[in-house]
């Protein structure tokens, strides 16, 4: 239901400034349910689309989740370093999870 709901706000709403925030939230709820390849989709769209909204940072997180879920380790940790390049001002939690989720995939520096 939740998902269906973001489609239909995106469709209805292409401009607003809700829509990196909708598509975030349509990412998690595949992320979920173990649809890691449609959540990656979604977290690269805020990623990449909308590199300035608020959780741009969270997508690129989550995109590098979703990819180590899917067995693509390098790809993973590509997206991870690229979160301390492109967010250097991200917040202290951001960091502590990017480093929690490099540990995890066995990221090495």
């Amino acid at each position: 239901q939740a998902e269906m709901g973001f489609r239909q706000f995106l469709q209805s709403h292409p401009r607003d400034r809700l829509v990196p925030d909708a598509i975030f939230w349509l990412g998690e709820s595949y992320f979920q349910r173990n649809r890691h390849r449609e959540a990656a989709e979604q977290f690269l769209k805020v990623s990449t689309d909308h590199a300035r909204a608020a959780k741009a940072p969270d997508a690129l997180l989550k995109l590098g989740v979703s990819l180590s879920a899917l067995g693509a380790r390098e790809q993973a940790c590509a997206t991870f370093a690229e979160i301390g390049r492109k967010y250097p001002q991200a917040a202290a939690g951001m960091r502590q999870g990017v480093e929690r989720e490099q540990r995890r995939a066995r990221c090495t520096s």
